[in-house]
């Protein structure tokens, strides 16, 4: 298939950061921040694009479903009554789930626009039988029901959170998806192993760890490993610290006297054996 064949994928953003991707069979001009209107597996939503990207959609497949139209007044209209009426599901379904005596944390409801579909987003230590909720959910709601349960990342996501760095989550701001976060990332990256300081307000250990780690490895691979050995003037010492912010490298003589050093100056003595 051609170039020219192939449809227009745009990036579509919905409630809770949920995102997914769609055909322009119009091909319409589609800029960021427009209100579209998208196909469903049963019905129609409403979400936003996001077009201003410098990530190459145009290799992805043609399968993705399809954008139906722009959102009219009368869409808008439907959508800020259902985002009202969500918030009396969540209240609803979590009455119902504890008068179940389901070990079930309610995080939030999405209708889709032409309420076809409920799905209720749920947090939980274990696997929940929901199926009596999902009988009364239906019997109230007179729709299909989804009952979707999320891990703490997600439903950090969902919310309009502030970072330990005082920024908007990256969930909520950047991130497509989550990737596994290990801890040797974090050693990898020469931070202390304190848990208030490396865990997000998931509780989890934080995404940039992962997303900013390739730019570190490149920082860090200008200056020796930590422990090695180097002789300025000669006197010996070791590498204790590295601030790649600042480019300063930390020794500690022999004697416990410490000197800080650019890696400029680093860089001209000669690297001996380790400790």
């Amino acid at each position: 298939m051609s170039d020219k064949e192939k449809d227009q994928i745009v990036k579509i953003l919905f409630k809770g950061r949920r995102i997914e991707f769609y055909r322009n069979v119009m091909e319409f001009p589609v800029k960021n921040g427009d209100k579209l209107i998208v196909e469903t597996d049963r019905g129609e939503d409403l979400g936003t694009a996001i077009v201003n990207e410098d990530k190459d959609l145009t290799s992805m497949n043609n399968d993705e479903p399809r954008i139906l139209r722009r959102a009219t007044d009368q869409d808008m209209a439907k959508n800020s009554q259902n985002r009202k009426d969500e918030r009396l599901a969540e209240e609803y379904c979590a009455e119902q789930a504890e008068n179940l005596g389901l070990e079930m944390n309610m995080v939030n409801v999405e209708f889709r626009l032409d309420r076809k579909k409920m799905i209720f987003y749920f947090t939980a230590d274990g696997r929940v039988d929901f199926r009596e909720l999902v009988k009364i959910l239906a019997r109230k709601y007179k729709t299909r029901i989804e009952m979707r349960q999320i891990n703490h990342r997600e439903k950090m996501r969902r919310y309009n959170g502030i970072g330990p760095c005082g920024l908007p989550l990256c969930c909520q701001k950047f991130l497509d998806g989550f990737k596994p976060v290990k801890t040797q990332l974090v050693k990898d990256q020469n931070l202390p192993m304190n848990p208030s300081k490396i865990s997000g307000v998931c509780g989890k250990l934080k995404c940039c760890f992962r997303y900013e780690y390739d730019k570190y490895k490149q920082f860090l691979s200008q200056y020796p490993e930590y422990g090695v050995r180097i002789k300025i003037n000669g006197k010996g010492g070791t590498l204790e610290k590295i601030d790649i912010f600042q480019e300063i490298a930390t020794l500690r003589f022999d004697n416990d006297e410490l000197k800080d050093i650019t890696l400029e100056e680093l860089k001209k003595f000669h690297k001996t054996d380790k400790n």
